[in-house]
């Protein structure tokens, strides 16, 4: 129900703002619409379409995941070679044109459009509603959010808050911290006025906990972003969210996770898919990670209707590193793999014949078989239909809140863990090891290092891996097939060739 909701929300946006002629849709909503808080809403449904994007890896999530020590795409006999760019993405060698990172640029300035548009139109009504007020802080609060991705991969990026724009404006590179400060004015100025219930009328929506949880974010990075850290705020953040009483651990850790999650307690904010009116199936905004990772004939398996693309895989350090009886290791696949109905599922490429085992070693990152590397199921994969998923992705989750403030803390107590950190990560310990106390932390095990482990173990594929390894500053160091560190300027990635090609007036970022 909360889906269907949001979804017709998007479908009237659709259809009420594409091709939008600003000044006569001024001169209808000023005596007719805008009255209503679904119909200030329709304006804002491209915003929120915009963000369907941020789950394909050729983007966003690609360059948070498959540049880490979480994920790879090794060459398989001869698939997933694509000039060599998984292969510089995990090697960190990548260079300023590559397709990827173009297209993570766009999709950032694509939802900023997206938000300046209604924004403005809502700024030129002359009845300011308290539905309008609310939205239009919410859009803002959205807009921080893409500026939130923008601050973190490239770091100096324009500052656009305008939608009124001479067609040849060609901004110049903001500071990082001049970006920083914009997002945490944005979203403090927003908190106040935004929607604060949670249930299926914001489900979807950048409410009020979206907020605060993205300013939690803002400030656990702020040492990073502008050279001062700002453990404080970062606690009261997340003491905004934990205080409210209105999320909670699911007991089950994979019921965030299903096709049909919308009923997580622990779910704060989510992209919405829907698997049965999906676009064509290489669009922009589908929900397809589980083709990338799955075998040709995984559908068996599965149940669905598409096969595999026989593509990324757990780089092997990382998935050996899990406690085998931690239940968040079942997020990914090894070993003899079968049809629903019990049958052995046979290779069909480099192995043909041979039954279907999926290892947990890679031979090599250029020359790997179509069995190798350990397969990611962490979603719900099982009720898969044209081409895509209908889960809605996981983008803020209350463990991560929980564990965003035990690092705080531990950061502010200088790396030594307090009882209260202790605490807050060993709620998601015992959900993960459910009735052995003795896999639970003490003040004296739970260390910076083990909490930066947690957060893979548990926030495995949600996109931060890159965002925690630079914080802790591991993110150049040597992995499985990359034996020697890479520089540092490696964690900011480079303004795309195209965007410079486009507007002289950006400058690169130093080392590219």
């Amino acid at each position: 129900m909360k889906k269907l909701l949001f979804l017709s929300i998007i479908l009237a946006a659709l259809f009420s703002c594409t091709d939008l002629d600003v000044d006569v849709y001024h001169d209808i909503v000023s005596e007719t619409f805008f009255k209503t808080e679904r119909q200030v809403l329709s304006a804002a449904g491209p915003a929120y379409t915009s963000l369907k994007g941020i789950v394909k890896p050729e983007g966003v999530w690609g360059l948070n995941e498959l540049t880490t020590d979480e994920m790879l795409i090794p060459t398989r006999g001869s698939h997933w070679y694509n000039a060599g760019i998984y292969q510089r993405f995990h090697k960190h060698e990548w260079n300023t044109e590559e397709g990827d990172i173009n297209a993570a640029w766009d999709f950032i300035y694509t939802g900023v459009s997206n938000c300046n548009r209604p924004i403005y139109i809502y700024d030129q009504v002359d009845e300011i509603t308290p539905a309008l007020i609310t939205v239009s802080n919410e859009l803002k609060a959205l807009r921080s959010f893409y500026y939130f991705v923008a601050l973190d991969l490239f770091g100096n990026v324009p500052l656009v808050d305008r939608y009124d724009v001479p067609e040849e404006f060609a901004p110049f590179n903001n500071t990082r911290q001049e970006v920083f400060d914009f997002v945490e004015e944005e979203i403090s100025s927003s908190t106040a006025v935004l929607n604060n219930a949670v249930d299926n009328t914001t489900y979807g929506r950048f409410h009020r906990y979206a907020a605060f949880t993205l300013l939690a974010k803002l400030y656990l990075n702020a040492e990073v972003f502008r050279g001062q850290a700002m453990w404080d705020e970062c606690i009261e953040a997340c003491d905004s969210v934990i205080n409210s009483g209105k999320f909670a651990l699911a007991e089950d850790y994979f019921e965030n996770f299903l096709a049909e999650n919308e009923g997580s307690p622990e779910n704060i904010f989510v992209v919405p898919y829907d698997n049965v009116e999906a676009e064509d199936w290489s669009g922009p905004g589908m929900f397809q990670l589980h083709l990338w990772t799955l075998h040709f004939v995984s559908n068996q398996t599965y149940d669905i209707t598409q096969g595999g693309w026989n593509g990324m895989c757990a780089v092997p350090s990382f998935y050996k590193s899990y406690d085998s009886t931690d239940i968040r290791r079942n997020a990914w696949i090894t070993g003899l793999q079968l049809s629903t109905s019990g049958d052995t599922l046979y290779c069909n490429q480099e192995k043909r014949g041979e039954p279907l085992i999926f290892t947990v070693d890679i031979t090599t990152l250029e020359t790997s078989f179509e069995d190798e590397g350990a397969r990611w199921v962490k979603y719900e994969y099982t009720d898969a239909q044209n081409y895509q998923l209908k889960n809605d992705f996981v983008v803020f989750r209350y463990a991560d809140v929980l564990l965003m403030k035990a690092e705080a803390l531990m950061r502010k107590n200088g790396g030594v863990a307090t009882a209260e950190a202790v605490d807050l990560v060993n709620q998601l310990r015992s959900r993960a090891f459910p009735g052995d106390d003795s896999k639970l932390y003490t003040t004296s095990t739970l260390t910076l290092d083990a909490i930066l482990a947690e957060r893979g173990w548990e926030l495995s594929g949600e996109g931060w891996r890159r965002n925690d390894l630079v914080r802790f500053g591991k993110y150049n160091d040597p992995v499985d097939f990359r034996p020697v560190a890479a520089d540092d300027h490696y964690n900011l990635f480079p303004i795309p060739q195209d965007q410079i090609n486009a507007n002289p007036n950006l400058s690169q970022n130093p080392g590219y």
